[in-house]
């Protein structure tokens, strides 16, 4: 018999508010003091399926850490350069987003660059200078 960190009196709450959509997971986990993995397993072991989150963006998600999305700058640089490939070589299968001054949260057209994983890692290297770059734009 496995044994829980909480009674069956914590048990049978915390299913009455797990299953309200609105209470975030961290709420849950500051009420009862137990970690999220906690709640999910005493979840699972009582048959409920675990909570989707669809819907819940930015700080209504759980998992939201107050951060920033670097989809957002490989948006900016695609609509920006108007394709998504590397500008030195055109390799297309995966790129990745260089901010010229390193700050991942300068998110402006004039900051970015799409660069292969290769010619990224040799940017950050010091092995490509940014005229180099700049002359294949």
């Amino acid at each position: 018999m496995p044994r829980y960190k909480l009674t069956d009196k914590q048990i049978t709450r915390l299913i009455n508010l797990y299953k309200n959509p609105h209470i975030p997971m961290d709420e849950l986990c500051k009420i009862f003091k137990v970690s999220d993995d906690t709640i999910l397993r005493a979840m699972k072991r009582k048959g409920l399926p675990r909570r989707v989150t669809v819907g819940f963006c930015g700080k209504k998600n759980s998992n939201w850490k107050g951060g920033y999305s670097l989809k957002y700058a490989k948006n900016v640089a695609i609509r920006t350069f108007k394709k998504n490939e590397c500008v030195i070589c055109g390799y297309k299968i995966a790129t990745d987003v260089h901010h010229w001054n390193r700050n991942k949260k300068n998110n402006k057209p004039d900051n970015l660059v799409l660069l292969c994983p290769n010619h990224h890692r040799e940017v950050h290297l010091g092995l490509i200078d940014k005229e180099k770059i700049i002359k294949n734009l």
